[in-house]
């Protein structure tokens, strides 16, 4: 079973490495991306301090997960939302985690966390804040390479 779970995981990622599998977005087309800075360094330090009071415990300190939880980092976490909208990443975080209190914490806190999920995927911080807005963050693409 785990032999054909991980040809299964080794084929998918051929097939988005070759293009033969991308994620699309619901929000049609983008303006902005994750790689033009839209978040600020202050932020990511508060979202790693919410991080480690609320989603350690599941995602481990390096963020890669374990058996039941994702990967906020590196093949996995590009995997899945490569060329999808920032907003779905948030608003899919908002409406399920913590897992004990989904949607528990304050939409600015949600913010704070995928500025810091983005900084430690290298994607570089900028001038202005995350928002929580939905209609400001929408449109922004999550660019990820393999």
């Amino acid at each position: 079973m785990q032999r054909t779970v991980a040809g299964i995981a080794l084929l998918l990622v051929g097939l988005a490495a070759s293009g033969g599998v991308a994620a699309e977005s619901d929000s049609g087309s983008h303006t902005r991306s994750v790689k033009d800075g839209v978040y600020t360094e202050a932020q990511a330090l508060r979202g790693e301090a919410v991080y480690r009071a609320h989603c350690i415990e599941c995602h481990g300190e390096d963020l890669r997960g374990g058996h039941m939880t994702p990967s906020m980092v590196g093949i996995g976490f590009a995997f899945r939302w490569r060329n999808r909208d920032l907003h779905d990443f948030y608003e899919g975080m908002r409406q399920t985690m913590p897992q004990s209190a989904p949607g528990g914490l304050s939409a600015d806190v949600y913010a704070d966390l995928v500025a810091f999920i983005l900084a430690r995927n290298g994607y570089p911080a900028g001038d202005a804040t995350l928002p929580s807005e939905a209609d400001i963050i929408r449109g922004i693409v999550i660019e990820a390479e393999f």
